[in-house]
């Protein structure tokens, strides 16, 4: 039977939400903010009037850890200076937001230089949301900063009909079940014909709505945050997340050109600070967008098949890529839809011709994948073809000469 990937009910919830304290006496302003920050998936961990003693409100931000503490510091018990030395304790936050009933240069003044990050008044809205996205982005650079990376995967088919993207997207489900608190990202930058989505059956199943996808990030990646991040992917098995192709739902005589480099460098620096693996489909063949996008990668899955026309792209690829000073000790090779009856043969015989090893073997096993369901994503976990697919995964997550590996291969 298929091991069923659907997605929880709880998939869509943001991974880092802001906890918030308030420091006012003004009612009006207590509840905008208040109702401001619900709406905006923030927590509101604590609130004093404005005149309390500040080692009380200190020790309430040592012991909740609010990211950004609301204050209205021209009624505060000291000066504002005094005040942020006495709650923050010499620490980088709590970010303080100064807030009062009108815009009043001078109040706003004297709060900047005491240390205030932003500084808002009556109506809040909609800079409240704006100066929330901007110390949201920077509390997610200080984050990522402590956070160990990802691995990237590029995934690559030296020509089409090999099936590099459904060994991308079954590859991303064997990884989650071979290592369940891992975070998995397929992101699908195949800009010619890209089809991760129909694997995945995005939009086949009720309320699975369409999100934004790879273009769109790339055109705010400054701005993207573990909050906003929610809005670009699609959940689509636990622990497993899709990222569109720019290339989705265009038509095919159009095709996106390649992005700028430092677009796509901030947007693997970003994801992979997000996910433990991130799988990259590359689509077809070695064009100026996929290459662009392999400078960001560590790892190159080369999918290919066994027929003479899909051996020969394959050494073509390989030979490009050694022109272009790209590391061979990088590069794996998966041999997919393999005959069962020459499959010694061709493995021997392209390792032979390819002077690397084949790092994983995939059986032809077209029958096992038609008869999956139509409407959800599943991982077809006791057939030939998904057997060999967590072989892989497995190699992946135990890599040779770590402790528990195997020497066998795929």
């Amino acid at each position: 039977m298929p091991f069923d990937l659907s997605p929880s009910e709880t998939s869509s919830r943001p991974d880092y939400a802001l906890r918030v304290g308030l420091v006012v006496d003004s009612p009006e302003l207590s509840s905008e903010i208040a109702l401001a920050i619900s709406e905006a998936g923030g927590t509101q961990v604590f609130q004093f009037p404005a005149g309390a003693i500040p080692f009380e409100i200190g020790n309430a931000v040592q012991r909740e850890k609010p990211d950004i503490v609301f204050a209205e510091l021209s009624r505060v018990s000291k000066t504002a200076a005094e005040w942020m030395t006495d709650v923050r304790r010499g620490e980088d936050t709590p970010f303080v937001v100064a807030i009062h009933t009108v815009a009043e240069p001078s109040e706003m003044i004297s709060a900047l230089r005491a240390g205030a990050s932003e500084f808002l008044c009556l109506p809040v809205r909609p800079a409240i949301f704006e100066a929330l996205d901007r110390i949201g982005s920077q509390l997610e650079s200080r984050r990522s900063a402590t956070v160990e990376p990802g691995k990237i995967a590029g995934i690559l088919s030296p020509k089409g009909g090999c099936g590099a993207t459904s060994v991308a997207c079954y590859l991303s489900a064997a990884l989650q079940l071979a290592a369940p608190s891992a975070r998995i990202l397929v992101a699908d930058l195949d800009y010619q014909s890209p089809s991760a989505h129909h694997i995945f059956r995005v939009g086949a199943a009720p309320g699975s709505g369409r999100r934004n996808n790879a273009g769109h990030a790339l055109e705010v990646v400054r701005r993207l945050s573990s909050n906003s991040w929610r809005e670009f992917v699609t959940t689509v098995a636990p622990g497993v997340d899709l990222l569109t192709s720019p290339a989705e739902g265009i038509s095919s005589f159009y095709e996106p050109g390649p992005p700028e480099q430092w677009r796509l460098e901030s947007l693997f620096r970003f994801i992979s600070r997000q996910y433990t693996w991130v799988l990259t489909d590359l689509g077809r063949h070695l064009t100026p967008a996929n290459w662009t996008v392999m400078q960001n990668i560590d790892e190159l899955y080369v999918v290919t098949a066994p027929d003479v026309l899909a051996l020969y792209q394959t050494r073509s690829v390989l030979q490009t890529l050694s022109n272009r000073g790209f590391d061979k000790s990088r590069v794996r090779i998966i041999l997919n839809r393999n005959l069962s009856s020459p499959q010694d043969f061709w493995v021997e015989s392209i390792q032979q011709m390819f002077e690397m090893s084949v790092f994983g073997v995939i059986p032809s096993d077209e029958s096992s994948l038609e008869k999956l369901s139509r409407d959800r994503f599943e991982f077809p976990a006791d057939t030939p073809f998904g057997r060999a697919i967590a072989k892989i995964a497995a190699r992946i997550v135990r890599p040779a000469g770590s402790p528990g590996s195997t020497r066998k291969a795929a």
